[in-house]
């Protein structure tokens, strides 16, 4: 781990800092936090100053020269292999990272997010704060930056990108469902932003058709999250209303699980919502596991045992 942290910080080619940023984030999924934990804090600040181009392989003259008009292309596989590192870290160290850390991820990749760059950018830089969302506990992520990502990830749903609304769409469920409190004021918008990706995939174009409706899949499943993270304040029914008829999910079939979720919560609270949706979420639950589209076991086994106690027939 100390070798790949080097290279990191010290290497002056593009290729090999990535390379060794893909290595190093496979090897701290590996060893967990314990093995980490002693040299977070040199990789963060690796990380960090690759995400604002000031390492070495950015910034000595001639560096990966020899490379030429592949540059850009280095560039591309760096930056994103540096955002999946900086995702992976954060699932391992968790709360261990820090607040001074992850302000520092949030600013170094919030250039990528700005209207002005390339949409696999913005894409890369939308992923990532999800996924720090998701990993990071919400007093160092979506709590603490709530009020710059609600509209930052509103706003991409606009995107022309589908790329670009598939991920923002991912975020703006994560951190609501992270940060319940500041979001139950803007639940009525942040559904509002993810409902025009669900209709334009319906009238998709045979060459975007797939693309879009992958990112209506993450918008779906953006609103079971919001739903989850608030079940007695959220609009639970007018979003079954809409997910329901959807299921299964094809395009993003592991956001299937996500759906399950909130039914369970849903179930497990006796809420109004899955009374008056019962016979919806029986076909729903039924074709989700007739056609194998739950993928994760937990959620398979809770869906199965749903369905049972609604009175349908096991699948």
């Amino acid at each position: 781990m100390g070798l790949l942290a080097r290279l990191l910080s010290e290497d002056t080619a593009k290729s090999v800092v990535a390379v060794a940023c893909e290595s190093l984030n496979e090897l701290v999924q590996d060893v967990g936090p314990a093995a980490l934990l002693p040299r977070l804090k040199q990789i963060v600040e690796a990380t960090v100053a690759l995400a604002s181009n000031q390492a070495p392989c950015q910034t000595l003259l001639g560096a990966d020269e020899e490379d030429g008009d592949e540059d850009g292309d280095h560039d591309n596989v760096l930056m994103d292999n540096v955002a999946d590192l900086c995702g992976g870290l954060c699932k391992v160290a968790g709360g261990s990272i820090g607040a001074d850390a992850a302000d520092a991820l949030f600013r170094a990749f919030s250039r990528f997010a700005q209207p002005g760059r390339p949409a696999s950018d913005r894409a890369m830089a939308l992923g990532c704060f999800a996924e720090l969302c998701v990993e990071l506990p919400p007093p160092l992520a979506a709590e603490r930056h709530f009020a710059t990502l609600q509209p930052l990830f509103s706003a991409a749903c606009r995107d022309p990108s589908p790329a670009v609304t598939r991920n923002a769409a991912f975020g703006l469920g994560a951190l609501c469902k992270a940060a319940p409190v500041p979001a139950r004021a803007v639940v009525a918008e942040a559904l509002q932003a993810l409902y025009p990706l669900v209709a334009k995939a319906d009238g998709a174009p045979e060459e975007r058709r797939s693309a879009d409706r992958a990112a209506a899949d993450n918008a779906l499943a953006a609103m079971c999250r919001i739903c989850a993270g608030d079940v007695a304040s959220a609009p639970c029914d007018q979003v079954l209303g809409l997910v329901l008829p959807q299921l299964p999910l094809l395009e993003d079939a592991g956001e299937n699980a996500t759906v399950v979720e909130l039914l369970v919560a849903l179930a497990a609270t006796g809420h109004a919502s899955l009374q008056t949706h019962t016979d919806a979420v029986r076909r729903a639950l039924a074709q989700c596991l007739q056609q194998e589209k739950i993928d994760e076991k937990l959620a398979r086994d809770q869906a199965m045992a749903l369905l049972q106690q609604l009175g349908g027939a096991p699948a």
